[in-house]
């Protein structure tokens, strides 16, 4: 094809310059240019989703500005080359209709792009819904002014962070770093700034602090073959055996929180904190001597010592003095089965009403003691035998103190069944470093530095080997709260069904916080959002609370779950087949179906359906399940209706997807194929208006001007 030339030297340098402009952009050269790039980058795409999955290459690839900028390009291209050779020919119908066929089908591509939807909307059995959840996520900030004045507004933020978590970009390929993300400043209005920090895709929600245990445990048994003595057994180390955090409390008496315990290796591991460098001190000396006694024995840590206070003798003896500290101690009451009462008032612990711990046998021993000094409101000791880590300390005085119990003699059920074995206590001090004590039933046998860097220890000693630990991981923070963890990227896992957080800064007039905003996934209970999902900021003014919830689409209907069915592979519980019967119902009023009859929707069926509002089309796809829920679980006991009598409850999860330029792409399409068809099969025919006329004839000279042929002469002729 050859090359429009618009230029001419008499022409002004300006019109040269954007007729030369124009030129190029409908030069055949770019165009071959463009179209190898856009194919070359959608094969490479190609291998970035099977990579890293389809929300990775929506992000990194086909959402970025520089492909939008190559599309753009490519359709100016297109553009120019068929208006530059304006006015057309009739042999450049095919060319003109390909080329207008290529634009459609661009313009189809930008609006699926850009209004497009693919949601999920979970339905349970019986129940309706209106509301899809998409994967990508926003900002709300509810703004409630001080009492008095105007009602509290709702501002939303848009929010576009990505499939992976933003410290991974580093050791991604460099083209994840050219996407758009919205990091810093989001939103800054009136006295209310809010600065994205960092992200994470995936990421872990815990209590903390919080420490996790590798403990060895003993293999098979094995005998000697020449002497048929046992052999010591072979120890084999078990990750993550042990994990305990501190939860954060609202009683006084719990300044550091609430500890954790669990059972490990034949015997209790406890975990508590304290930001008091008196309590951590007293934690490895506060030990038992011999004879604990009948009721048992407590130890408290005042004026820099170790005092033990024989509870058979000072029981119901009224006070008596510490040495050398100015204080004095009352045992108020000692229970044999103590309960503490997480709801008690402030400044207190309610526990529960029990026989005294007069002999061995007790099931939750606890002893209650009260300290003076002078004239000064008394203080108080709460102390667990077997629960350690919800003992309350009298700070106040800095008086701390542990209360020791033998319960004498068990059988191995007994040890292995809990609290009243043997146990390790673990404590983060105000240093922030760990510490441990190993009580074996009857003595404190090994206390004091835990290491921090996988070193092992002794643990528990059981009749066939001597147990160890070491520490795995540990979270240390100032007070008990919630820690956010990023979690490795994932490809299987879809953004919609995984925890996100995001690390801001909320500003508040004169008032500013650094935290985590954590987003969770679609649940079974879809639109109940949690309170650790929010988080406030308040200013003597106002105070704002911001939450990042993901973006959602109300449909206009209802969507309502009839029924769902579940078919398995013989003799599995792999699915083979599962399906739901839905009834598409009014917004407003559930009882008016939009479309008579019941609908199935199965894995390879999708179902359309147009909102008779707004006229889009959704096409809803089977794409999960969760269930069954069987009588007594709690999702059952929940969502259960007398009214519609079930033996099992399931959750369907559809897909609801949209596609503003499906229409279009396929007219593009359509468009592409006819003026393929008619450049090459219909040129003959539908250009020239029908067969061309025969060749016309040479004209030949009269015969008498031809010259006769020569011919042969024969030998011998004269």
């Amino acid at each position: 094809m050859s090359r429009y030339r618009l230029r001419s030297p008499e022409q002004p340098w300006p019109v040269r310059v954007l007729l030369g402009a124009y030129e190029f952009c409908a030069s055949l050269k770019l165009a071959v240019i463009l179209i190898f790039l856009a194919a070359a980058i959608l094969g490479w795409g190609t291998f970035v989703e099977s990579r890293y999955g389809t929300p990775a290459v929506q992000f990194a690839v086909y959402g970025t500005w520089w492909f939008t900028l190559i599309n753009t390009a490519l359709a100016v291209n297109i553009f120019c080359a068929a208006a530059i050779r304006y006015p057309w020919k009739r042999h450049q119908t095919g060319f003109v209709i390909t080329h207008i066929g290529l634009l459609v089908l661009l313009f189809g591509c930008l609006l699926s792009r850009n209004g497009g939807i693919d949601a999920q909307m979970p339905l349970f059995e019986g129940r309706s819904g209106a509301i899809a959840y998409e994967d990508t996520s926003h900002f709300e900030l509810r703004i409630a002014p001080a009492a008095g004045s105007a009602e509290s507004k709702v501002d939303v933020v848009p929010f576009t962070c990505g499939p992976v978590n933003w410290p991974d970009l580093a050791q991604m390929p460099w083209y994840w770093r050219l996407a758009k993300r919205d990091q810093g400043v989001v939103y800054d209005r009136d006295g209310v700034r809010l600065e994205v920090l960092d992200f994470y895709s995936r990421a872990e929600q815990t209590d903390a602090p919080y420490v996790q245990l590798a403990m060895t445990s003993p293999g098979q048994p094995r005998m000697d073959e020449e002497t048929g003595r046992p052999l010591p057994a072979e120890m084999k180390w078990q990750k993550g055996a042990v994990t305990l955090r501190i939860q954060r409390s609202t009683n006084p008496q719990w300044p550091f929180g609430i500890g954790d315990g669990q059972m490990a290796g034949g015997g209790q591991i406890t975990f508590a904190m304290t930001n008091d460098a008196g309590e951590t001190e007293a934690f490895t000396q506060l030990r038992p001597t011999a004879p604990i006694g009948r009721q048992g024995q407590a130890v408290v840590w005042a004026g820099g010592r170790a005092h033990v206070v024989a509870v058979d003798e000072r029981a119901g003896k009224g006070r008596f003095d510490l040495p050398d500290t100015g204080l004095q101690l009352e045992v108020l009451n000692v229970y044999r089965q103590a309960q503490p009462a997480a709801d008690s008032k402030p400044g207190q612990i309610t526990l529960a009403e029990g026989a005294a711990a007069e002999a061995p046998g007790a099931e939750n021993p606890a002893i209650e003691l009260a300290v003076y000094r002078g004239e000064e409101p008394a203080g108080r000791l709460v102390l667990f035998a077997d629960l350690p880590y919800l003992n309350a300390q009298d700070y106040a005085h800095g008086v701390f103190g542990a209360y020791w119990f033998d319960h004498g003699e068990m059988d191995v059920q007994q040890r292995m069944s809990g609290q009243r074995g043997s146990r390790i206590d673990i404590l983060q001090g105000a240093d922030h470093k760990l510490y441990y004590r190993y009580w074996n039933r009857k003595e404190v046998v090994a206390a004091g530095p835990l290491p921090g860097d996988g070193t092992p220890v002794d643990a528990f000693k059981m009749p066939i080997a001597q147990l160890q630990m070491k520490v795995e991981e540990h979270v240390a923070l100032d007070a008990p709260g919630k820690y956010v963890r990023a979690l490795p990227f994932d490809k299987k896992e879809h953004p919609s069904t995984s925890t996100r957080a995001a690390r801001v800064r909320l500003t508040v007039d004169e008032a500013a916080r650094e935290f985590w905003i954590v987003s969770k996934p679609v649940g079974l209970l879809a639109g109940r959002r949690g309170s650790d999902e929010e988080e406030t900021v308040a200013s003597a003014k106002r105070s704002v609370t911001l939450a990042m919830p993901l973006d959602t689409i109300d449909v206009g209907f209802q969507v309502k779950l009839l029924d769902f069915e579940r078919k398995l592979d013989p003799g599995t519980s792999q699915p083979s087949h599962y399906s739901s019967v839905v009834q598409f119902c009014d917004r407003q009023d559930e009882t008016k179906l939009l479309r008579s009859g019941d609908t199935l929707i199965t894995m390879n069926a999708p179902v359309d359906f147009t909102d008779p509002k707004t006229r889009r089309s959704y096409r809803l796809f089977q794409e999960s399940f969760n269930g069954p829920y069987l009588p007594g679980d709690p999702i059952f006991n929940l969502l259960y209706d007398p009214a519609q009598p079930r033996q099992q409850l399931f959750a369907s999860v559809l897909t609801v997807n949209y596609d503003p330029g499906r229409g279009t792409k396929y007219a593009g399409g359509l468009l592409i194929v006819v003026g393929i068809v008619t450049m090459f099969y219909m040129k003959a025919y539908f250009l020239t208006g029908g067969p061309r006329p025969a060749p016309a004839t040479s004209r030949k000279r009269p015969a008498e001007a031809v010259e006769p042929e020569a011919k042969p002469v024969a030998a011998g002729t004269i």
